[in-house]
């Protein structure tokens, strides 16, 4: 049965011959009261204590829990930027190869191209070479024609003299 410091305050005890005398029990009952009230109180005050640990510890824990899980969501997304990045340099590599092999490519035409005129120009080159030539040679042959011409018709200028 529990007791309260009223209770103790308030017990009355018989009177017998050789007993206690009753203001030591009075006093003695007193502190027992003034004791048992002031553990009530601080036991009360431990109580509202603990309570208050209780709502912190409750409060830090959804805030570990909260920052747990932010830190899960800030790996889970570095983790994704980093997939999406090296996807994506992966695109921009395959798309500069592509677009190195379509330059390498048309260069490679171009210079077909370029050596085929080339040649063409080359053989343009010895057909006018060939042809001036060949013109030279009518030019010199008309000269040494003139000439001849020229060497006869002084002969016959100087036979008929």
């Amino acid at each position: 049965m529990k007791l309260t410091p009223q209770e103790i305050l308030s017990q009355t005890f018989s009177v017998k011959i050789k007993g206690f005398h009753p203001d030591e029990v009075k006093s003695f009952l007193q502190q027992i009261a003034e004791t048992l009230e002031s553990e009530i109180q601080e036991k009360e005050e431990m109580k509202t204590k603990i309570e208050k640990l209780r709502e912190n510890l409750g409060k830090l824990e959804k805030k570990e829990e909260l920052l747990r899980d932010t830190l899960i969501a800030a790996q889970k997304f570095s983790s994704e930027i980093k997939a999406n990045s090296h996807k994506e340099a992966e695109l921009i590599t395959r798309d500069a190869e592509m677009k190195s092999e379509e330059i390498i490519k048309h260069a490679a035409i171009r210079q077909m191209a370029i050596r085929e005129e080339i040649k063409n120009l080359q053989f343009k080159r010895k057909e006018i070479e060939s042809d001036i030539i060949h013109l030279l040679n009518s030019l010199k042959e008309l000269i040494e024609t003139y000439h001849k011409q020229d060497e006869e018709f002084d002969k016959i200028e100087y036979m008929g003299k």
